[in-house]
């Protein structure tokens, strides 16, 4: 992680528009030394593409590094591979088969014949990229809710990249054997019904956490069972859950009630805080992954908002560095960015600790930086 220096160092939103509306992005995590970021779009009358992004800190502008044709029907869901760059997956709807998984590899080449991409508009790319297609993930039953790709950080080795899968039956897990994913090495578990979203556990690779309508399972691969639950964690659908990356067991969940609820896996009685801010659903949240106080929330209010929430974090409060005691409370809203017109339906952190994107449905990103001020406060 590096932080920028102060001559370039802003605050300024940018932003970045497809031509059609959208509904997933994902960071390009095998990027480890720029700020990239993936996107998929949502269109039900035109082919549908994949717009792969960079943000230049030094200049504050977004480059389009590549807008590939995924002719297959609209994008659901979009998730890259930590191990190789060029790896990505997507859920999507297929006129005449339903909903489908594909791992694909971001192609060098244009699709063939020109007309199939079609011309770019001048803002874009002279001609569409082709993805190559790795392996169908099939077998699904209704819906698709959620697609996870398990994270292997920089020099880590012995665990197997996974990719879990839910849909409206139950909970899959495919792993990566002999540097591919096969059908043969699929694991399924019983059938759990109103699966909404899901990720996994980085502190225990044989998890993985699942909602199901308002209640959360954390599901154990080894023993195909539920291991830790929580009943009526919110009052209407889950609609997003993350798992802390530097504390066990503590996980946030965001839902149709409109707040965000942190827990303990081991203590499930009551929540251990709950945050507001948001004046309709929260569709998606996020720890920051090098440090967990600060957490991204976005809803179907267009808001995104920026939070500093020591509390249930791993820094103690008195780790901040600030003068007042005000300065140390620790939770609150740092910044609400208001930038969105539409619904934001994705966010995500860049590879850096600072940056952070995100998609509303009208198809446009927006990348923002955290406040010097909150940099310094955790820095220094």
């Amino acid at each position: 992680e590096k932080m920028a220096s102060d001559d370039y160092q802003q605050e300024n939103p940018v932003a970045y528009g497809l031509n059609y509306e959208a509904r997933c992005m994902t960071s390009r995590v095998g990027e480890r030394d720029a700020h990239q970021f993936i996107v998929g779009t949502h269109s039900l009358r035109e082919k549908n593409e994949i717009h792969v992004i960079e943000y230049k800190e030094e200049t504050e502008n977004v480059e389009c590094l590549g807008v590939y044709s995924h002719p297959y029907g609209e994008i659901w869901q979009l998730q890259s591979c930590s191990s190789d760059k060029d790896l990505i997956s997507t859920v999507y709807t297929d006129a005449k088969q339903g909903w489908k998984c594909n791992v694909w590899k971001l192609g060098q080449g244009p699709v063939g014949g020109g007309e199939e991409g079609g011309e770019m508009e001048a803002d874009h790319m002279d001609q569409l990229l082709g993805l190559e297609s790795v392996v169908e993930l099939s077998g699904h039953e209704g819906p698709i809710s959620t697609l996870r790709w398990s994270i292997v950080e920089e020099g880590e080795e012995g665990s197997p990249e996974s990719i879990v899968t839910l849909d409206s039956a139950c909970i899959r897990r495919w792993s990566l054997e002999g540097g591919k994913f096969d059908q043969k090495h699929c694991e399924k578990s019983p059938e759990i019904p109103g699966l909404t979203t899901g990720c996994f556990d980085p502190h225990h690779e044989q998890k993985f956490i699942v909602a199901s309508q308002s209640n959360i399972l954390s599901w154990d691969f080894r023993s195909n069972k539920s291991a830790e639950s929580i009943s009526a964690a919110h009052r209407g659908r889950i609609l997003d859950i993350d798992y802390n990356p530097n504390r066990p067991y503590h996980i946030v969940s965001g839902g149709e009630d409109m707040v965000s609820r942190f827990w303990d896996l081991r203590n499930t009685k009551l929540p251990l805080n709950q945050l507001g801010g948001h004046t309709h659903w929260v569709s998606n949240i996020r720890f920051n992954r090098f440090h967990d106080q600060l957490l991204l929330s976005s809803g179907t209010d267009s808001n995104v908002n920026l939070w500093s929430i020591v509390s249930v974090s791993s820094a103690p409060v008195g780790e901040l560095e600030g003068g007042s005691a005000s300065e140390k409370e620790g939770d609150k809203l740092i910044k609400r960015y208001e930038g969105h017109r539409d619904s934001v339906y994705s966010i995500a952190w860049s590879s850096d600790a600072w940056v952070f994107a995100s998609l509303s449905f009208d198809g446009t990103v927006v990348i923002n930086n955290v406040p010097q001020s909150e940099k310094y406060k955790i820095l220094l």
